[in-house]
């Protein structure tokens, strides 16, 4: 393909800008000053037909800012095919410096699947060759091209390409390993099936202020005592079982993500007593913390995945022996927690005459294998406390700051000591491929359960 420069009037250039694959204009000035101050080094590129095909910010600079009443042009001599003309703008457009990450990606895909469509030999490696990249590269590109138009959130709203990059290739990985996990679980000859108390059969009763208990084939932990009755339709992802028993008696999928807010063994109740009196009272001696702790353990071969994430919420009371069992368990404690601020400045105050108010509380990151997150986010939230269904409640807001490391559809999550169940609706509502909660109080269960039929639990991004 040859062309010859010459020059025309700039009124003869037309432009089809519905068209153009560069959708608005950037950065003009700067362009003007340096074709002022060192000509036009590259003429914009038209057809025979003065149909511009490449240079449209050199143009525009030059007839909206420079006052140019004609431009040297390069003129494309030969007949050439509209999608050649294409490719020719794309692959000048990839190569500038200004260009956004999210058009480049569409422009790259574009090129290459023209160039398919002319030549069907065509390859990945031809296109990175032409537009003198690496061919890893283009298809990078390409892949986050195609996720851009299937409105992956994280993506979309990825600020520059490094990033939109890193999410998606932690998304396939962590998609990856849990189909090998769950092929890994199937070869391994293993029936396994949630036992007999599945909380997706979790039929509730008393749902309209009638008697009724839930179905013949769900361990009900403590309420095994109930009658009988007609039950009443209505599905929840909570569960009223003992934590302990359940995890004695567990032989299902193993599941990926354990939100853990065990009783932290400080006698909550002391200090939060008008938060007890409103909504009960629970265990929260230091013995339950570590029984509940060795249950943990002593089930990570069946109830925890080989590649999982854990949320462990503890008092820094015991941080040295927490994490040590933790340690010993075999996960990964990261040695900075993560941390939800109380903005509101409420806590407890053990002792207001040598001691400040604790405003704060954390939670351990502990990873088993090498699951990824999908995003990082800061390890502080500020979130003013709530107590809508529980004395000891996380926050739904603090803890959609948090899962937006975890949860994605292929979460798989747990959490044995739900209290509120703020954690389990979350997950369910981020798109949790499996959500679980455990409640061994039926005064709490109940509690949640109610809410969660009335669709009490507040969602929003707030």
């Amino acid at each position: 393909m040859h062309s010859n420069f010459q020059v025309v009037p700039i009124d003869s250039i037309t432009i089809n800008r519905p068209e153009r694959q560069r959708k608005e204009l950037k950065d003009l000035e700067p362009l003007a000053r340096s074709i002022q101050e060192n000509g036009l080094i590259h003429p914009p590129t038209v057809t025979s037909d003065l149909i511009l095909i490449a240079g449209e910010r050199r143009f525009t600079a030059c007839r909206d800012l420079l006052g140019y009443t004609h431009i040297t042009v390069s003129i494309r001599e030969e007949d050439e095919t509209t999608s050649s003309q294409r490719r020719l703008e794309l692959a000048e457009n990839v190569e500038r410096l200004d260009l956004d990450w999210k058009d480049k990606c569409h422009a790259i895909r574009e090129y290459h699947n023209l160039a398919v469509e002319e030549d069907s030999t065509w390859t990945m490696e031809a296109s990175a060759r032409a537009l003198n990249m690496g061919s890893a590269v283009v298809s990078r590109h390409i892949s986050l091209a195609n996720e851009l138009d299937l409105g992956t959130e994280l993506i979309v709203n990825a600020s520059q390409y490094s990033v939109a990059l890193g999410i998606m290739d932690r998304m396939r990985e962590r998609r990856e390993q849990a189909s090998k996990d769950k092929l890994r679980d199937m070869l391994g000859g293993s029936t396994k099936t949630e036992p007999t108390s599945d909380p997706l059969d979790d039929v509730v009763g008393s749902i309209l202020g009638t008697d009724s208990a839930p179905a013949s084939n769900v361990d009900t932990g403590d309420l095994t005592n109930e009658p009988e009755l007609e039950p009443v339709s209505g599905i929840t992802p909570f569960r009223c079982s003992d934590f302990i028993k359940f995890s004695q008696a567990y032989s299902g999928e193993p599941y990926n993500f354990l939100h853990c807010d065990f009783p932290y063994g400080v006698n909550a109740g002391k200090h939060n007593s008008g938060a007890a009196k409103s909504f009960g009272g629970y265990d929260d001696s230091e013995d339950v913390y570590w029984e509940l702790l060795d249950a943990l353990g002593n089930s990570m071969d069946t109830l925890v995945s080989s590649h999982a994430h854990m949320m462990f919420w503890y008092s820094m009371d015991y941080h040295a022996e927490t994490v040590a069992r933790l340690t010993s368990f075999g996960w990964k404690v990261n040695p900075f927690p993560l941390i939800w601020f109380k903005s509101d400045n409420s806590g407890i105050l053990p002792d207001p005459k040598r001691g400040p108010r604790r405003n704060y509380e954390t939670a351990l990151l502990c990873t088993r294998g090498d699951r990824k997150i999908i995003q990082a986010v800061s390890n502080v939230c500020p979130h003013p406390n709530t107590k809508h269904i529980h004395m000891s409640e996380k926050p739904i807001g603090m803890l959609r700051h948090f899962f937006r490391m975890f949860v994605d559809d292929t979460t798989s999550l747990l959490d044995p000591t739900m209290g509120s169940g703020n954690a389990v609706v979350l997950a369910e509502h981020l798109g949790a491929a499996r959500s679980r909660g455990l409640e061994r109080d039926k005064t709490f269960y109940e509690t949640a359960r109610d809410a969660y039929l009335a669709g009490k639990y507040d969602l929003g991004e707030g």
